[in-house]
């Protein structure tokens, strides 16, 4: 009877093994994956970083004159 347990527990040892190799390769394929997407991520937030600083270049480049002109026209007069 000994001999049967040790088989058993042999095999139930060797399915285990390979289940947690499997696991082991899921996560490495994971771990790759979520790298890309960090490297992704932080490649938009320099674009959005550059696109804000041409948008504040442009802004200044526009000046007073038109900043006044927008507050003329697009914010009313005080009624009181």
């Amino acid at each position: 009877m000994s001999d049967v347990d040790e088989k058993l527990t042999l095999e139930v040892l060797k399915k285990l093994q390979q289940r947690l190799l499997h696991a082991e390769r899921r996560i490495g394929v994971y771990e790759v994956q979520l790298s890309v997407y960090r490297e992704h991520h932080a490649e938009v937030l320099r674009d959005l970083r550059t696109i804000y600083q041409l948008l504040g270049q442009h802004h200044d480049r526009l000046g007073g004159a038109d900043a006044s002109h927008r507050k003329a026209t697009l914010v009313p007069d005080d009624p009181r």
